[in-house]
């Protein structure tokens, strides 16, 4: 009888161990040579949107954005046009910026920010003088007029709110990669805008008896903040496990926010992760602002490429 017992003992026993043994295989996978009974852990091939647990990302970036935007003041129109190559050469000189993003994830949930903040100046001075007589003096008298310009441009923008996955589908019937993953945003979105410029005009006039001058000065200064809201989506293509297509669009304001205020975001990403929790990515982003006010109308696009990091932690 006692053998008995030992033996249904020793049978509950495998038949408990046995699939406890396989599913730590199927974790761990083989030992390496040299390693007997030493355990790996398998690596986590999920990708981020098919997790369930809390998930942490942060991407500092950099936007190099030119300007095509028409600007009316007074009823004077103005056209501006600076491509994206030209602000890059004054990168770290007299433009300055600090732009990043932070997400967490539950699930489908996760909330977001978003945001950049711009600083730009300098100054810009041209001289032009001509000399020309009077009557039959043999002495030039010379004319100069000068210009100086000191302009100095401050911009923020930081958006705040929520993320939602409404599901992934599969691309391809017989793989599980590609897949396509549609996400909502939403929230608000804090813009800021200062402009100071100040134009010093001056003349001179010199010559034998004479040495006259004269200047002025003018400055300006304009200041924009609020807070409107804004709705989006991202489309994301999981090509593979490294690699990854997103692209993302929103629009703010409404037109009923402030000043008839409307702008709207669209960003073209692609990512590669080259390290288990780290992306690189490369793309383009065009920004588009108008608004109306008494004596100013503005509307326009900021655009140009996007590089960045992202570490998810």
């Amino acid at each position: 009888m006692q053998k008995v017992s030992i033996a249904i003992i020793g049978i509950l026993l495998l038949v408990i161990l046995c699939p406890v043994a396989h599913a730590q295989r199927e974790v761990a996978g083989p030992p390496a040579a040299g390693q007997e009974g030493t355990v790996k852990v398998k690596e986590d091939v999920r990708l981020p949107v098919q997790k369930e647990e809390w998930q942490f990302f942060f991407a500092p970036y950099i936007w190099i954005p030119g300007i095509n935007a028409q600007a009316t003041i007074n009823g004077h129109t103005s056209n501006i046009n600076l491509g994206w190559w030209d602000t890059a050469s004054d990168l770290f000189s007299s433009t300055i910026g600090v732009m990043g993003r932070f997400e967490a994830w539950k699930g489908r949930w996760g909330f977001l920010l978003d945001g950049y903040f711009t600083y730009l100046g300098g100054n810009v001075s041209d001289s032009a003088g001509k000399q020309f007589f009077l009557g039959r003096l043999p002495t030039p008298r010379t004319l100069v007029l000068s210009g100086d310009l000191k302009y100095i441009v401050r911009a923020g923008n930081l958006d705040f709110g929520g993320r939602y996955l409404v599901g992934t589908v599969p691309l391809s019937a017989e793989k599980p990669l590609p897949i396509m993953s549609f996400e909502i945003l939403g929230g608000g979105r804090f813009n800021s805008y200062n402009q100071y410029l100040r134009l010093g005009v001056s003349s001179s006039f010199t010559g034998p008896l004479v040495d006259l001058t004269r200047g002025q000065s003018f400055a300006s200064t304009f200041n924009r903040q609020y807070v409107e809201p804004f709705l989006g989506f991202r489309l994301s293509f999981w090509l593979t496990q490294k690699a990854v297509i997103t692209f993302k669009g929103d629009v703010g304001g409404f037109g009923f926010a402030a000043d008839s205020n409307l702008d709207s975001n669209l960003e073209l990403n692609f990512g590669y992760r080259v390290h288990p929790s780290i992306y690189a990515y490369i793309g383009y982003r065009a920004h588009y602002d108008q608004f109306h006010q008494s004596e100013l109308s503005f509307s326009g696009w900021l655009n140009g490429p996007v590089l960045g990091v992202m570490f998810a932690l």
